[in-house]
């Protein structure tokens, strides 16, 4: 794994995952006015190292939002064991923020930047109030359809401009497109669980998406007001937040960089990328593809598509090679490398 050396020991970076309890906290991150889960773990990490170290988050959760799989990076140069450090940073939180897991990963490594997708659940207790779950379900005091809810949900799979169901600005996000891959209902007795699962959710999107199936449970909209609410991209059209304490991130997963500069990345391949490879190499900043690769019995070969590519793919060939040979992959000699036989094409 890649460290960088700042004159003195080489830093590593260190993958966290925490589940914790959101009612007690003002959100994840920092706030100026009232504590946050962000700034509880910072303060476990300078007691054990004597600094202050700043933690990256997949992204942020509100007040009273819960977590089982945020997850989040920072760097040491401190050396420990995962688990030492796993029960070094629990030693020094509250009993509601837990450390599920750390591990050690290379440093193009990002957990805001690398998520390949996310899920959160949203819990909904259709029976009688329940005040041992009324930190983590929301505790609904009236009757839903939820064939409605389901009828209504499947319109938020695909790709959408989601400007009607966040509180983003257009001036502060410009673009708030994203992609829904699934919403699932599942019904275990009087509690309806309901999961979205996407490349990126914008501020309170799954709570307006989720208060916005409520209001169809309840026949005071119809399932087909979606679409409709979508395609105008307006702000007043869906105001109404679910309750932050039904809400759940469960689960973030991560693709993985394989070498990079400040202008390209190798990393594997994502759904929105189009025709489906193992990696790409791809513009840093923009959706440009430069090449497509495949791996297969441990072999890979490649395609690049662009004026200029070959170039792109010289900056990260000298790491690239090592990444590679550390993962037992071999690259055909009609393949990506040496470099000036870049333009053949996989075949099957």
């Amino acid at each position: 794994m890649p460290d960088d050396c700042a004159g003195g020991l080489p830093m590593m970076r260190w993958k966290c995952t925490v589940a914790y309890e959101g009612h007690a906290y003002s959100g994840w991150q920092s706030q100026t006015h009232g504590d946050s889960v962000q700034e509880q773990i910072e303060s476990a990490l300078k007691h054990i190292t004597g600094n202050k170290i700043r933690i990256v988050a997949s992204g942020r959760t509100d007040k009273g939002v819960n977590a089982a799989g945020q997850v989040f990076h920072f760097d040491s140069d401190r050396k420990m064991k995962e688990r030492k450090w796993k029960g070094a940073i629990n030693a020094f939180l509250p009993a509601d923020i837990h450390i599920m897991q750390v591990e050690r990963v290379n440093m193009h490594f990002n957990a805001r930047y690398c998520v390949r997708e996310k899920q959160y659940d949203y819990r909904i207790n259709l029976g009688a109030y329940d005040v041992f779950t009324r930190n983590s379900v929301f505790q609904c005091p009236y009757p839903l359809d939820v064939e409605r809810m389901k009828e209504g949900a499947k319109y938020f799979i695909g790709t959408h401009d989601f400007t009607s169901l966040c509180t983003n600005s257009l001036h502060e996000t410009e673009n708030q497109v994203r992609t829904i891959y699934s919403v699932t209902f599942h019904r275990d007795g009087d509690i309806v669980t309901i999961s979205f699962v996407g490349n990126g959710f914008l501020r309170h999107m799954v709570r307006m998406m989720t208060a916005l199936l409520m209001e169809v449970g309840q026949g005071r909209r119809d399932p087909q007001d979606i679409p409709y609410i979508l395609e105008q991209k307006s702000k007043t059209l869906a105001r109404k937040n679910a309750h932050p304490e039904g809400l759940t991130l469960t689960k973030v997963s991560y693709f993985e960089i394989l070498a990079e500069t400040e202008e390209v990345v190798f990393r594997e391949w994502l759904k929105s990328d189009g025709e489906e490879c193992t990696y790409v190499l791809a513009d840093r900043h923009t959706a440009d593809i430069y090449g497509r690769f495949w791996v297969k019995e441990n072999r890979m070969n490649g395609v690049l598509y662009q004026e200029g590519a070959t170039g792109k793919m010289e900056q990260v060939s000298t790491e690239l090679v090592k990444v590679l040979a550390q993962k037992g992959i071999t690259v055909d000699e009609k393949g990506i490398i040496p470099l000036q036989k870049l333009n053949s094409i996989v075949q099957g």
